[in-house]
């Protein structure tokens, strides 16, 4: 038998591509598993590795909350890869889609967003009570698609915006009140033109099109008929409040206000988030107790999610799912 001679040259090579090899599958490793939190920006609701505005715009419509650039820390452990963790200031639990703002949790600073002007941003399909009448651009963008798909429906073009930010209450109102949640610049209130002159929107006959199809286009009746116990106040078909798609499509399917929504989305957290499908996108919804002056919350690294605060004491995390 031939005797087997060991050699250096060989084991050295040999050696040099294991080394090599482990370098290489170690920063592999390192590059998917790592969180480059100087990426992450918060520029409104959503945030992403980008500042392209066109990243920005989703399929539910949401609004821009503001938030600004915050530090990220990572998470460590299998079941967090992908996640870190975000601080949030405050003074931003006002801020969002869904914060409930009434006579006894008002609106803060920071709970008007940006706004466009109607009179320049608005088609022809409904007009306007005045001249200086403003609205968060994703609440416009999807009025003038509800009021586009109405006159195709209809055939009509009679509603008019009576206020936004600001409803006259005066004498003549055809909007007899005005709500705290207007300055967050997500509402809308109707009437409606007949014969040169105006009516109040009661809901019925053909515009009652808007009370049964403004879900898809991410808007709510705010306060709907047998809802007084929760919202603290009566059928008001006038008052629309825009919640992005997602949201309102939940409502609608489940039959809730937004007072129950929000009491209905405490009980899902990070670890039990809920599922949902809408127009063939998956998203997780979750919440994030608020604390103090800077609270934290868990968000993807990558992709797209939204936050709102509840103005009650709670964020609210909507995290698209690839």
């Amino acid at each position: 038998m031939a005797k087997m001679r060991f050699r250096w040259g060989r084991f050295m090579v040999a050696m040099v591509g294991v080394s090599g090899s482990i370098f290489l599958i170690d920063n592999m490793r390192r590059d998917m598993t790592k969180s480059n939190t100087s990426s992450i920006v918060v520029s409104g609701d959503f945030a992403n590795g980008s500042t392209d505005k066109k990243s920005e715009k989703h399929t539910d419509g949401t609004v821009n909350l503001s938030i600004g650039t915050q530090a990220a820390t990572q998470f460590e452990g299998v079941q967090n890869l992908g996640f870190a963790e975000l601080s949030i200031p405050g003074s931003k639990l006002s801020s969002g889609m869904l914060a409930i703002i009434n006579d006894e949790h008002p609106a803060g600073k920071t709970a008007s967003e940006k706004k466009v002007d109607l009179l320049k941003y608005r088609n022809e399909y409904y007009t306007l009570v005045s001249e200086s009448v403003k609205l968060n651009e994703d609440a416009a963008e999807a009025f003038n698609r509800m009021m586009a798909d109405y006159h195709e429906e209809t055939g009509l073009s009679d509603f008019i915006v009576y206020g936004t930010t600001e409803t006259y209450t005066g004498d003549g109102s055809y909007c007899p009140e005005e709500f705290p949640e207007s300055a967050t610049g997500n509402t809308i209130d109707l009437a409606v033109t007949s014969y040169g002159g105006i009516i109040a929107y009661d809901g019925m006959d053909t515009e009652g099109w808007v009370i049964d199809n403004c879900e898809k286009y991410g808007f709510i009746i705010r306060f709907p008929e047998g809802k007084a116990a929760k919202t603290g106040h009566e059928f008001c078909p006038w008052h629309l409040r825009y919640v992005g798609e997602v949201n309102a499509a939940i409502m609608g399917e489940k039959d809730l206000c937004l007072e129950e929504y929000i009491d209905f989305l405490k009980g899902y957290s990070f670890d039990n988030a809920f599922s949902y499908t809408h127009d063939g996108v998956n998203y997780e919804i979750y919440t994030s107790e608020a604390k103090g002056d800077t609270s934290t919350a868990r968000v993807p690294v990558s992709g797209k999610y939204t936050i709102s605060g509840d103005n009650i004491g709670t964020y609210i995390i909507t995290t698209v799912k690839n």
